[in-house]
């Protein structure tokens, strides 16, 4: 992701796009100085996790030309400065979505987060796409030379299995197909029930 961000700077000063690549500078730093401060907790507010998300999506937005539209949607009584979840939680599931399933449309295509307090402690994130879906991003994938699990996918599994152990708890993740009406792949849905 950094890697792909300092590309994007450098890409809007080649062009003499000084005020974009201001812009986008600004967020990315806005952006790395959150995930510096949320990486260091072990929960950080859902407040600040979603604050850091819509950050990321809007530099995304920005580095594709507007190919990427979003939604981020928090049931209207839930109380994101109270309740608290892992940090870097979310993102790595919304960066897949981007770019396995959008990034290989032409037309790019819109990622929908909504949040809802499933029972008193319990969240459930559902992050849903309208990319061309697993099937069609594994065999895209599979003909790349990054034929590899996602680096961030591995890792952000790695830490749910590790939270699940320290604190007892059973955060979940489920990854549903989405299809159309004729049965052709529409997307991709992810489910992520968390412990609050």
């Amino acid at each position: 992701f950094i890697f792909n961000c300092l590309n994007s700077i450098k890409l809007y000063t080649t062009e003499n796009e000084a005020a974009k690549a201001s812009a986008y500078l600004t967020k990315f730093s806005r952006l790395i100085r959150l995930v510096l401060e949320n990486s260091r907790s072990e929960r950080v507010s859902l407040k600040d996790e979603l604050d850091a998300l819509e950050l990321y999506l809007d530099m995304e937005a920005m580095r594709f030309k507007d190919k990427l539209h979003f939604t981020i949607a928090v049931e209207s009584d839930l109380d994101t400065e109270a309740t608290e979840i892992p940090p870097l939680l979310l993102q790595p599931y919304v960066e897949n979505a981007i770019w396995h399933g959008l990034m290989h449309k032409k037309e790019g295509g819109s990622v929908h987060i909504k949040i809802v307090q499933q029972y008193p402690d319990c969240l459930l994130v559902t992050i849903t796409d309208d990319g061309i879906g697993r099937t069609k991003a594994a065999a895209l994938k599979s003909k790349s030379a990054a034929a590899n699990k996602s680096f961030g996918m591995k890792v952000t599994n790695e830490r749910i299995a590790i939270i699940n152990q320290l604190y007892q708890t059973r955060t979940s993740v489920q990854v549903h197909d989405r299809m159309d009406t004729e049965g052709r792949a529409a997307g991709t849905e992810v489910v992520l029930e968390i412990p609050v």
